[in-house]
């Protein structure tokens, strides 16, 4: 039967526009379906299913020219009559209010269960008279039934109208906690809700038709691709567009955007609230030629207004339209440096300080040291005389305490030294010589010195391989006292009976110099301590009681202004070598290339 309803609608005129509007739906669906992304858009696109399921029934029953055809249609159309309502409901939950009770099964099962029942409850109105009763009739002169509706009409209105209300209510509760931004929006979903509704009404009440038909699905087609226009249009729940705006008015700087006549166009809140403008309607002149110069200069400085001072940065706004030409304003974002410029002045002022600080340090150790170098001078020499035996003979207990003043003298002398040399080197003041000087000789001269220092200690000498051509460029004062520190260090750290083991030997064009001692080795990590300055490693409880503190903190730099490098490899328990290089001078790099030849 509904085969034969369909041949003859096919080519009715009133159908082709039906199907024409059907098409333009079907369209839009597919076009929301592929292109957008919003909460609901699955009962979206299934409204749409519905609503364009209802307009081809109507458009067949339309189409038809007799009661059994068009009574059919009518009844197929129920499926979509009761679909469109629940399906809409649920997606102005889910879209308006993200509905948590959406996810659960037993809810969407409605979708399916409901329309089905309301459907089968039509279709079998030919056994029950429920929904249509028999005064439905095709009038005389009339081209389409004139339905008389029973009880079960009214109960299906009732049911669909309750989601209807339902969505009325969620678009009343959200515009009283939405945003007046959001309410165009809110309004649409509102006029779409109500205007099927409203034309339903009347058909039902008032017996309103489009062509002798129920207006509702047309109106709802119109309202539902309106409303499609200005869901593709509308930013209001785009998250970019919402996420943009969040952190534009967000951000702690204040961000004002001003067009091409210096207008301010938007500002964020963080502007609004910062007085820069003081509720003018656009950037004072002064103001503006002031951002102008320093976003051209390449001085770092900043404005300042009341309390505050600011940074202002500008970025151009270039038209789309014309990316090369004229631009369409300017974003001048001020950051605020109030707090940085405050630190930076109390650095600045805690470095002039520690300036003066480390200067006034410098003049004392200068002056002290200077001080004190004439009476140890006149001391050593007292000394020295009364040690002598010119004075004349001394008991043993006198000539034993004016033995220790005179060690200590010639400590404390060394410790003015050392302290004055500290000195010259960081500040960059000692001047060294550069002549061709013979490591080795220098190692044996440094080791016959200090055989009874050894020997006091129960330490052991030892001369390991010394090439005597090792020549380098430097200061010979200043290498050779790089070497009495080593051997000296060597020998305090080293075990009772131990061994000191020196050597000069030549690598790669490089010379090495090595100290070995038979101490109990420096702990992994320890390299800035021991050349630092009054820095000191413990050893078998000989500590810093033994020296300075400053006799590997000059040995290195001397090394490195002389363009060589001491470093050391330690083991605890097995020992420390310490070891000096410099490069061969010219000369002696050439040696073995001409005896080659």
């Amino acid at each position: 039967m509904l085969v034969m309803c369909f041949e003859g609608a096919t080519t009715d005129p009133v159908f082709l526009g039906v199907a024409g509007i059907s098409a333009v739906a079907a369209f839009v669906m597919l076009w929301v379906l592929k292109f957008q992304r919003f909460n609901g858009k699955l009962y979206y696109v299934l409204t749409f299913v519905a609503m364009i399921w209802t307009l081809l029934m109507v458009g067949f029953e339309a189409a038809s020219s007799t009661f059994s055809c068009q009574f059919q249609w009518a009844t197929m159309a129920w499926l979509g009559n009761a679909l469109v309502p629940i399906a809409w409901c649920f997606f102005v939950f889910a879209y308006v209010d993200n509905a948590s009770w959406l996810n659960k099964r037993s809810v969407n099962v409605i979708l399916a269960i409901a329309p089905t029942v309301i459907f089968a409850f039509a279709a079998t109105n030919q056994w029950h008279n429920l929904v249509y009763t028999d005064a439905s009739i095709i009038p005389p002169g009339g081209d389409y039934i004139d339905y008389s509706h029973g009880p079960g009409f009214y109960v299906i209105i009732a049911a669909l109208y309750a989601f209807v209300l339902a969505t009325l209510l969620c678009l009343a509760k959200a515009f009283v906690r939405a945003r007046k931004a959001v309410w165009p929006l809110l309004t649409m979903l509102v006029v779409v809700t109500i205007i099927p509704l409203a034309a339903n009404a009347a058909y039902v009440g008032l017996n309103y038709t489009v062509f002798g038909l129920d207006p509702t699905a047309f109106m709802f087609t119109l309202g539902i691709v309106a409303f499609t226009w200005l869901l593709a249009t509308n930013k209001t729940m785009d998250m970019a567009t919402v996420g943009q705006s969040i952190l534009f008015n967000t951000i702690s700087e204040p961000v004002v955007l001003i067009d091409r006549h210096r207008s301010i166009v938007l500002m964020n809140t963080a502007a609004k609230h910062s007085g820069l403008l003081d509720g003018a309607d656009g950037l004072p002149t002064d103001m503006l030629a002031k951002i102008e110069r320093l976003s051209q200069s390449n001085d770092v400085t900043h404005l300042t207004f009341g309390l505050r001072a600011y940074e202002p940065r500008l970025q151009e706004i270039e038209n789309p339209l014309d990316p090369s030409g004229s631009v369409l304003g300017w974003s001048i974002t001020f950051i605020d440096i109030t707090n940085r410029i405050a630190i930076s002045s109390a650095l600045e002022q805690a470095l002039q300080r520690a300036d003066d600080a480390s200067r006034a340090k410098d003049e004392f150790v200068s002056v002290i040291s200077h001080e004190l170098r004439t009476p140890l001078t006149s001391l050593k020499g007292g000394l020295a005389l009364a040690l002598s035996g010119r004075l004349g003979d001394l008991a043993a207990p006198i000539r034993s305490s004016l033995e220790v003043a005179s060690r200590n003298g010639d400590r404390l002398s060394r410790l003015v030294d050392n302290i004055l040399m500290a000195q010259k080197i960081d500040i960059e003041a000692l001047a060294l010589a550069q002549e061709q000087v013979d490591l080795g000789t220098l190692l044996e001269e440094s080791i016959e010195e200090n055989r009874m220092f050894a020997s006091a200690r129960s330490v052991t000498l030892t001369k390991a391989q010394v090439d005597h051509s090792a020549l380098i460029m430097g200061d010979a004062f200043a290498v050779r006292q790089i070497i009495d520190n080593l051997i000296s260090n060597a020998i305090k750290f080293s075990d009772d009976q131990g061994v000191v083991e020196c050597g000069v030997t030549i690598n790669d064009e490089r010379i090495r110099l090595s100290i070995k001692d038979s101490g109990q080795g420096i702990p992994e990590g320890s390299e800035d301590q021991v050349f630092g300055r009054f820095g000191q490693i413990g050893n078998c409880g000989r500590t810093s009681s033994q020296g300075s503190g400053l006799g590997l903190h000059i040995s290195k730099n001397l090394a490195k202004q002389m363009s060589g490098n001491l470093y050391y490899e330690s083991q605890v328990d097995l020992g420390t070598t310490f070891y000096l290089e410099f490069w061969l001078t010219d000369q002696q790099a050439q040696g073995p290339a001409q005896l080659a030849g």
